[in-house]
């Protein structure tokens, strides 16, 4: 089906994208914001101008733009996080700091037509696919209608963690972040990870795999981190919420490295292809 028809299907509640085959598919929800400490990655996505990433919620791309990335490819299985990409990138273009976390992030408490006066105030900096698919929602529904449908994971983070694990949200980035997005080139693949091998023959300072690890076959997943083309000390991180021994064993080689944070059982595991 037509991304618009299917986004106005589960906004309406007349289409279930929930699947019991697979929890990522085309249609699967999008994630409102990261639910990774970003804020202990990023010493290691600093100066990184060549990097391919999950698209997710879009906020590790903003963070690594922030961090002077300009050549960006990213990917999702999902066909809606694309959209939800350019329309913050044209928030951002458009609202101000306290604007756009009031609309990406406080909107969800409440109707107020003050939301849809946002939307139309940042439109004009959207391309054409992404001006079709949000206007196509906002002709019919509220912002409040769109924010808490299917459309969108319930899985959210207060405020607070938002503000402080992405440094794209600290004032100073955020103003500075307006007049970098022009100057970043953004391509964009709808695709699982595994399907990804007309990306194999680009060189990446970092890949950033978010924690797809998780949700895939583990020796599969290990063969294809050596598949992609890194240039000189390039790196692929890979982010745990958790991490039990029997995944640690499967990455004994010299190749791979885990890094702990603290005050928290999260990890991130560091390869580089030697």
């Amino acid at each position: 089906m037509d991304d618009i028809i299917v986004a106005q299907k589960i906004v309406g509640n007349t289409y279930s994208n929930i699947s019991n085959k697979a929890m990522f598919h085309e249609y699967s929800s999008v994630y409102k914001s990261s639910n990774e400490m970003l804020s202990k990655i990023n010493k290691y996505t600093k100066e990184k101008k060549d990097i391919l990433t999950v698209t997710a919620s879009g906020d590790q791309i903003l963070n690594f733009i922030c961090n002077g990335t300009i050549n960006i490819d990213t990917f999702d299985i999902s066909r809606f996080a694309s959209y939800f990409l350019f329309l913050k990138l044209a928030a951002i273009k458009n609202l101000t700091k306290d604007e756009y976390i009031e609309f990406f992030f406080e909107a969800i408490f409440t109707y107020d037509e003050k939301y849809d006066d946002m939307y139309y105030t940042l439109r004009k900096d959207l391309n054409k696919k992404a001006k079709d698919f949000w206007d196509s929602l906002f002709d019919y529904f509220d912002w409040y209608d769109i924010y808490n449908s299917y459309l969108f994971s319930s899985d959210e983070k207060s405020i607070g963690f938002i503000e402080k694990e992405n440094i794209y949200l600290k004032e100073k980035n955020y103003n500075k972040l307006k007049d970098m997005i022009d100057k970043v080139n953004i391509n964009i693949y709808n695709s699982d990870i595994f399907t990804l091998e007309e990306l194999y023959k680009n060189k990446y300072d970092l890949i950033y795999l978010s924690n797809i690890i998780n949700y895939v076959d583990k020796i599969k997943y290990r063969k294809l981190l050596s598949k992609f083309n890194l240039k000189e000390n390039g790196t692929i991180l890979t982010y745990f919420f958790d991490i039990n021994e029997n995944i640690k064993k499967l990455f004994l080689e010299e190749n791979y490295k885990f890094y702990s944070f603290k005050d928290t059982t999260a990890k991130v595991m560091q390869y580089k292809n030697k």
